[in-house]
């Protein structure tokens, strides 16, 4: 790989709802992450405003994608989001909660035993350091450390 190359984030849309359980505005984002011109993986961010008690999800569908690929090839890997005044940390989940989310766009919801100390998630961590980096819209997300 080349060494200027970087992980970037792509944006594709946005959605807002009231959160059923608090009345706050619930936030969604979706892109893609990419390197030059091979899209790694496709998330998601949800997150509800002013709430860092409403813990961030971040899933991640991780896999080959284009017209020649096959959605079996992909997985599903999700994260939480902890606020806290030190920054905030991810931690991995079973991402079997969130998979009736994503229809057919992955073959297999992974479990956090699946992910944590594999090389996995080396790879999850890289996507999701560049989605922190290169994902102008997470700022929103960033300021629930501030009110933690």
């Amino acid at each position: 790989m080349n060494e200027s190359a970087t992980i970037v984030a792509n944006h594709w849309d946005s959605s807002s709802s009231p959160c059923e359980c608090c009345g706050q505005y619930s936030q969604q984002i979706w892109g893609d992450l990419s390197l030059g011109d091979t899209r790694l993986a496709a998330y998601f961010v949800h997150w509800t405003e002013g709430r860092p008690d409403h813990l961030p999800n971040l899933d991640l569908i991780i896999g080959p994608w284009g017209n020649a690929n096959d959605s079996a090839n992909r997985i599903l890997v999700t994260l939480l989001f902890k606020p806290s005044a030190n920054g905030g940390s991810f931690m991995v989940t079973d991402a079997s909660s969130r998979a009736g989310l994503y229809g057919d766009l992955f073959g297999r919801a992974m479990l956090r035993a699946e992910v944590v100390g594999t090389p996995l998630a080396s790879e999850v961590f890289a996507l999701v350091d560049a989605l922190w980096l290169t994902e102008p819209r997470i700022a929103e997300v960033k300021v629930l450390n501030r009110i933690s």
